[in-house]
């Protein structure tokens, strides 16, 4: 099967531009599109730098960013994404590039994956010296043990685009493994911690996540579950981000008083009412909204019908919280 490899090329040494390099490779049906980079490497040019460990989809050092979608190079045969007897390739997004291929993890993953101390800290054993779980209660967590740490939910995450203090999904579905595994000691420290600046509740719900996940081990569900779980322990912020609580606290409360959220309480309680800074940061977009009725009355909001059937729901579930 005879393919023309576009790979970008990029060496700061010698203070040239990233720039597009063609070959062409001819390999079976059955090749990966990592096959034919170690084929232009070993047979065309040797300077081409890219990184490979497992070769079985395993390891995730293979994350590159394949016809525009971020993949694992040694699992995607090439029959399978070849267009028009082009495959692009391309390191992944949000992350520097140090050679061709080659991107520096340090600040993108491995910073991150640290922060929110994923290893578990033991629960005081039991008598018998030993903490026995039962393999149900570890169904979920081994699924997210499972991740190969490959980035590619970063990658594709639509917060790390503008924020690059977000911890991500990656390091928060490690985070996951250990909120969710029953022999840890520190469930609540560990709720708090990833309830921080830049932790669970900055992600905004566009499942990107899930769907750049080569594993199916859905990013975003898990990071969600975190979620559920501090507001269960009634942690809903960490200790530098009260704003979170203020905002949850006034969305649940608006929900439930009139049936509907009351838009302009929320922007006001959520910075809180004696925060006079962050109340004038609303000024201007109240302004711009006024004209264009954008801008909803606080405290001027009326019931719904059905609002007492909406109180209701909200009183039963959290009363299965508790």
């Amino acid at each position: 099967m005879e393919t023309t490899f576009k790979v970008y090329r990029f060496d700061p040494e010698n203070g040239s531009k990233p720039d597009f390099a063609t070959y062409q490779v001819d390999l079976p049906d059955s090749a990966t599109v990592m096959d034919g980079l170690r084929q232009i490497r070993d047979e065309q040019d040797p300077s081409l730098a890219f990184r490979a460990s497992c070769e079985r989809g395993s390891c995730g050092d293979c994350a590159l960013r394949i016809n525009k979608k971020g993949r694992l190079g040694c699992s995607l045969k090439i029959a399978k994404t070849v267009k028009n007897g082009v495959v692009t390739v391309e390191p992944i997004r949000n992350i520097p590039v140090l050679k061709d291929l080659v991107y520096d993890l340090e600040d993108f993953l491995w910073k991150k994956i640290k922060a929110v101390q994923p290893w578990i800290t033991p629960r005081e054993p039991e008598p018998e010296g030993e903490y026995v779980v039962a393999e149900e209660q570890l169904a979920e967590v081994r699924k997210a043990m499972s991740c190969v740490m490959c980035g590619l939910c970063d990658e594709g995450c639509a917060v790390i685009k503008i924020d690059k203090d977000f911890v991500g999904p990656a390091a928060l579905t490690k985070a996951y493994r250990a909120v969710f595994d029953p022999r840890d000691g520190q469930h609540d420290e560990r709720l708090t911690l990833v309830s921080e600046p830049g932790g669970v509740w900055d992600c905004t719900h566009c499942f990107e996540a899930n769907g750049h996940c080569p594993l199916g081990l859905e990013p975003t569900d898990r990071l969600f579950e975190v979620r559920d779980e501090a507001i269960r322990q009634g942690i809903r912020s960490g200790t530098r981000n009260p704003k979170v609580q203020r905002h949850y606290d006034s969305f649940l409360n608006s929900v439930k008083r009139s049936g509907w959220l009351d838009e302009g309480r929320l922007a006001i309680e959520s910075e809180g009412l004696t925060n006079i800074a962050g109340l004038a940061k609303l000024l201007p977009t109240v302004i711009r909204a006024i004209p264009k009725g954008k801008a909803p009355l606080p405290y001027f909001h009326h019931k719904r019908p059905g609002a007492e059937a909406i109180r209701r729901i909200i009183d039963k579930a959290q009363r299965s919280e508790v």
